[in-house]
């Protein structure tokens, strides 16, 4: 039985949340130090589920979180109300292309974009984005962007990610697997993504969900222009834990924007 797949459940279902919020609160907290937490406003551009933005209000920060989905909004509202965070929590529904109309032009001390959706438009779309995220953040201020490095495959026709296997507590089973190739080598990648799902142990019944999707390649080369840019600098690596960006090497290529005073 073959049945559609939509976003959400696929967001949901492959991001293992706890260990990587574990492993992504060291770097957001370094980003972080010098912000007086009762005075910084946050903005998380495609937020989801809204996880990170309640993890950043639990310390006290305050902030409004976009995204198109209007079922992610509903999980991201019903999230930050069982973690008592919903009075510092503003969830908008709307497109990020249009950011600044969404945040009716309010102005932030820290933005992230992470997740790699940055990767879903192309360089000229991906410029305007960040253009209209610099033009909201507040001097002194900051910008995260985090994208999956396809490029440390450039020598490879396909690829996996680690699959994802577990047994509920009631006994039913859920498996995923994502296969990567190159579309346009070096430019565009085809992500497929199968699951199958059984309703408990004792049953015969699978259900096969799947999923196609096409992705741009970020490059840092997409930044150069903003190092010419008044007040703006740039830095690159290719980790949450500060490693060097290494183009054949990086799993992701983390930027930070920083508006200078």
């Amino acid at each position: 039985m073959e049945i559609g797949w939509k976003d959400e459940i696929l967001y949901k279902d492959l991001v293992k949340w706890g260990a990587r919020l574990e492993k992504e609160t060291p770097f957001f907290k370094e980003l972080l130090k010098d912000k007086e937490s009762e005075n910084t406003i946050v903005l998380d551009v495609s937020c989801g589920t809204g996880l990170h933005l309640v993890m950043l209000c639990k310390w006290g920060f305050s902030g409004i979180g976009v995204d198109i989905s209007e079922q992610n909004i509903e999980e991201a509202n019903r999230i930050a109300e069982e973690s008592n965070v919903q009075s510092k929590i503003n969830f908008i529904l709307g497109d990020i292309v249009e950011i600044n109309e969404v945040v009716k032009e309010q102005s932030f001390d820290f933005i992230y974009f992470i997740g790699n959706t940055l990767s879903i438009f192309d360089r000229h779309e991906r410029n305007l984005i960040i253009q209209k995220l610099i033009q909201i953040l507040n001097p002194g201020g900051k910008i995260l962007i985090q994208s999956v490095n396809y490029l440390a495959h450039a020598k490879d026709d396909v690829w996996f990610y680690n699959p994802n296997l577990k047994r509920s507590s009631k006994g039913g089973l859920t498996f995923h697997i994502r296969m990567m190739e190159w579309k346009e080598r070096e430019q565009k990648v085809t992500m497929y993504v199968q699951s199958i799902l059984q309703e408990s142990k004792d049953s015969d019944n699978f259900e096969l969900f799947k999923k196609r999707t096409e992705f741009f390649v970020p490059k840092i080369e997409d930044f150069e222009t903003l190092q010419t840019q008044k007040n703006i600098e740039v830095s690159f690596y290719g980790d949450y834990y500060w490693s060097k960006f290494k183009k054949e090497k990086s799993n992701d290529l983390v930027v930070i924007i920083e508006k200078n005073t």
